[in-house]
């Protein structure tokens, strides 16, 4: 038996209802994440590192080896503190999100003691390891901004071009048949964004996955457990009320984040709102989400491809940076281990600005999971109770899922499905379509 094994101290049963979710409880995906997934994820960065050492000193210059050596002696006594369930240890960055880490941590311990990897809440263990890699390149003197994930996310992109010509074609041709915003054609795009959120490297481990049937969403439709898709088409289309704004959190890079831009072109283009605002994350975080340099490459190669479907894409959302019709924005918030409850407390000026738009489009399961307080609701559970107070706007969430939370079901489907596919929570088969208002309840019918 492993050393890990010995030393959590876990508990073998299935995560209780309303509780958060835990490494603690073996029956739970959290814990399978804990105990193999987060030490694969950090042997593959080892790995990585290694294998890219001359290459990477290539590029920052011979004296970045010896950041390297120290870099791979970190990230290796790091994997050994999730292994042996060791107390989070204090971040020892000096920029202001370490700060707000620290103080995190610090009231987790006056609630339950000293957090430990399997012990603590999940959302703070994973959230943490991301934090914790980051500061180990922040701590050196040539690697500051290295971005460890970057040809992971890239790979993704050139991996994928064949659905993303496919894609790019569908809404060329879209923008072309007619000038008014269709129901028809909107609720098909959030459909083949839903799917396009099951490209996550997280999950895979880093590994491609051949997505090529997630574009016959038809086939998929018996697999969107909850469907608004036309309350987020009446909410979205609806131009008379006090704002004219649409915000977009992304997720992951590669054919996700092109389903996304297409999305927020058709917006532009048919007139349904004045401007999209797009929010990035600021640190390299869980592998293969979208930083501000991924967008920028992702712009870029697409208009250095000789396609006549995607080039002058590329060409017309680099001028929607530039005109102002879509706004760019980092936020270190979608990098804090807090939930969105916490948000309008945190961070109020980002709670106030998504307060300015008319509907914000949440876009995946880490997304999913900060919305809902990562707690183990009976699935029944109102998707406006499950947000805890987190009513800003209008809120579109679209997720495949990948993780014990979820909210909004009727009531007997999660069970049916959990007969169906016992691991239905974990592997991104199954999707949601979810819409609150900022003060009515909605729930699946």
């Amino acid at each position: 038996m492993c050393e890990c094994q010995t030393r959590n101290r876990s508990i073998d049963v299935k995560t209780p209802r309303n509780v958060h979710l835990s490494a603690f409880y073996k029956r739970s995906f959290a814990y399978h994440t804990v105990l193999s997934r987060m030490p694969i994820i950090l042997t593959n960065l080892i790995d990585g590192v290694v294998k890219n050492k001359a290459k990477i000193a290539r590029g920052y210059g011979i004296d970045a080896t010896e950041d390297l050596k120290t870099v791979i002696g970190e990230l290796s006594e790091f994997k050994y503190e999730v292994q042996t369930n060791q107390p989070l240890k204090p971040l020892t960055s000096i920029a202001p999100d370490a700060a707000i880490y620290n103080e995190y941590i610090a009231e987790q311990a006056n609630i339950e003691g000293p957090p430990t990897h399997f012990h603590a809440i999940w959302l703070l263990t994973e959230c943490y390891m991301y934090r914790r890699i980051a500061q180990i390149f922040e701590n050196t003197a040539l690697l500051k901004e290295y971005d460890l994930f970057r040809a992971s996310k890239e790979e993704s992109f050139t991996s994928s071009i064949q659905l993303i010509r496919k894609m790019a074609k569908h809404l060329t041709n879209l923008l072309a048949e007619a000038s008014e915003p269709s129901k028809e054609e909107f609720v098909a795009l959030l459909k083949l964004n839903l799917w396009g959120n099951k490209c996550d490297l997280s999950i895979s481990l880093g590994k491609m996955a051949d997505n090529s049937a997630l574009f016959d969403t038809a086939k998929l439709d018996d697999h969107v457990l909850c469907d608004h898709c036309e309350d987020i088409w009446e909410a979205v289309s609806d131009t008379a009320g006090p704002s004219n704004r649409i915000a977009i959190v992304f997720d992951n890079a590669g054919y996700e984040v092109f389903t996304d831009l297409c999305i927020a072109d058709y917006i532009i283009s048919r007139r349904m709102a004045d401007n999209v605002t797009l929010y990035v994350k600021t640190i390299p975080w869980f592998i293969s989400d979208v930083m501000l340099h991924d967008l920028n490459w992702t712009l870029q190669q697409m208009k250095k491809l000789d396609d006549k479907y995607i080039k002058p894409l590329g060409e017309k959302w680099s001028d929607y940076i530039e005109d102002g019709s879509w706004k760019v924005i980092e936020s270190d918030f979608w990098t804090l281990p807090y939930n969105f409850s916490h948000m309008a407390k945190v961070d109020p000026d980002l709670y106030n600005e998504l307060g300015g738009c008319k509907v914000v489009i949440f876009k995946g399961d880490l997304n999913y999971r900060k919305l809902f307080g990562e707690m183990n609701w009976n699935p029944s559970t109102l998707v406006e109770t499950g947000l805890q107070g987190f009513h800003p706007s209008g809120l579109a969430i679209l997720r495949t899922i990948k993780s014990d939370v979820v909210c909004g079901l009727p009531e007997g489907v999660a069970e049916t499905i959990e007969e169906q596919d016992p691991k239905w929570k974990e592997k991104g088969d199954w999707g949601l379509i979810q819409y609150c208002g900022r003060i009515r309840s909605i729930n699946c019918v």
